[in-house]
């Protein structure tokens, strides 16, 4: 916790690089779990598996991020709670949205089938996919209330600042999940129902061990208090206007990824193909990208919290500077990874070259895609949630004509220098909102920025 008797003290760089590790460990979790999905389908040698994990992932990823907000708002609502030091706020900020999170998991159990109606009509993938694409629907459905339930335990956590507790816990998950995805698929020959089923599964367990952790942080009797406090109209206006905000934001972003999805399945299967093995190692990327966004949401919001501009100015100029240093070496490595990575996902051999053909956008995209995601972090630390709508709507508008210019003129590489210029333009567009904000924070008296 970054108060102290003599008020706010801003964390040093060490203390940053200590929080920002376990986020990225811990956020390997998600993409992981999609990187075993595909790593143990592609030693099956086919295409058609590939490419429907890819269509079910992109269905998953529109479905599931638009509920996101769940983690985002949460960790930010904490996080100032926790700089205000008022634990009854604490336990309500990650109440609620859990309450919201059982109703989002209703919602999308009683809608399942028009939802996957409606999503292959959109994504229109071959007839041999869509059959698997069900398979694989099907099974990890039932994943729902839990994912979702975890994107509120997760975040609450966060806020408080425990992330090694939350590293801990997605290892463990993606741990059981890659052992069910080999058990499933692989000896029970379920296959891609059965990698369905491995992430449902271990998502579940997930869950209820992240239960177990937030009771050692709050005990139940304080959470049957908060229950019988958390009707508030206020306070639920104000968390589903922000959450409004970031469900537009997470939206445009998730329907970006999909309509890539869309536009390399009208290039054919084997690009389909070839762009779901390029867009896991992306996933695993923006992971180890997102470390220092989340250590500025949230120490950001503890100086917010407690009203220290100068806190607010330190911790945003420390953790840019790492997010530099930091994406410039994820650069690095994924230009290496990419002798290694394709031949370990998949043995055909058409397939690796092809997917080899655009690895070098993995290499560009790092530096370029951090600023959009720093920001995202200090604005949703700040509960600027209207900034990040506004931002990724101008940049959506741009988004839909470059992508169809440049797949017309560059093919598949068009589609990937698309969403280059997606994330381009929303950094350039928080970074410019970023003085505003800085300046609307009150200074502390008894601050410690230096």
């Amino acid at each position: 916790m970054m108060i102290s008797i003599f008020g706010y003290s801003p964390p040093r760089t060490c203390q940053l690089i200590g929080f920002a590790i376990p986020v990225m460990l811990a956020a390997l979790a998600t993409p992981l779990m999609g990187l075993v999905d595909t790593a143990v389908l592609g030693r099956l040698g086919s295409p058609v598996a590939l490419a429907a994990v890819a269509v079910g992932g992109s269905i998953f990823t529109v479905l599931y991020w638009c509920f996101s907000f769940l983690r985002f708002t949460t960790t930010g609502l904490v996080a100032q709670a926790s700089g205000q030091r008022s634990p009854d706020s604490v336990v309500l900020a990650g109440l609620r949205p859990m309450l919201a999170a059982l109703l989002g998991w209703l919602g999308l159990l009683l809608l399942q089938q028009p939802l996957l109606w409606l999503a292959l009509r959109l994504l229109a993938p071959p007839a041999e996919v869509a059959r698997l694409t069900h398979d694989y629907f099907s099974a990890r459905i039932w994943s729902a209330p839990f994912t979702l339930l975890s994107y509120a335990q997760f975040a609450w956590l966060l806020g408080l600042g425990k992330s090694r507790q939350v590293m801990v816990l997605q290892l463990l998950m993606n741990l059981l999940n890659a052992l069910l995805a080999v058990w499933l698929v692989s000896v029970l020959g379920w296959g891609v129902a059965g990698a369905g089923w491995a992430t449902a599964i271990a998502e579940a367990v997930g869950c209820v061990l992240a239960w177990r952790v937030m009771l050692r942080q709050a005990p139940w009797p304080q959470w049957q208090q908060a229950l019988s406090r958390s009707g508030g109209r206020a306070a639920w206006r104000q968390l589903f206007a922000a959450n409004i905000d970031i469900m537009v934001r997470t939206l445009l972003l998730t329907v970006a990824f999909a309509l890539m999805t869309r536009s390399g399945a009208q290039l054919g299967t084997l690009t389909l193909a070839a762009n779901q093995l390029l867009l896991q190692a992306f996933m695993v990327c923006v992971s180890l990208l997102d470390g220092f966004a989340v250590a500025a949401e949230v120490h950001g919001a503890h100086a917010i919290g407690a009203q220290s501009r100068n806190g607010l100015r330190l911790v945003v100029r420390r953790c840019a500077w790492l997010s530099l240093g930091w994406s410039s070496v994820l650069a690095l490595g994924m230009a290496l990874l990419g002798l290694v990575y394709l031949p370990w996902m998949t043995p055909d051999r058409q397939l690796q070259q092809l997917a080899a053909q655009y690895w070098s956008w993995l290499v560009v995209l790092p530096p370029v895609c951090i600023w959009a995601f720093f920001w995202d972090g200090v604005f949703m630390g700040a509960m600027r949630t209207a900034v990040l709508r506004n931002g990724m709507l101008l940049s959506f508008a741009v988004y839909l004509p470059a992508l169809l210019l440049l797949q017309g003129l560059l093919g598949n590489h068009g589609i990937w220098a698309a969403l280059l210029v997606l994330m381009a333009m929303r950094g350039i567009l928080l970074t410019l909102a970023w003085p505003r904000l800085r300046d609307s924070v009150g200074v502390n008296a008894l601050s410690g920025g230096q």
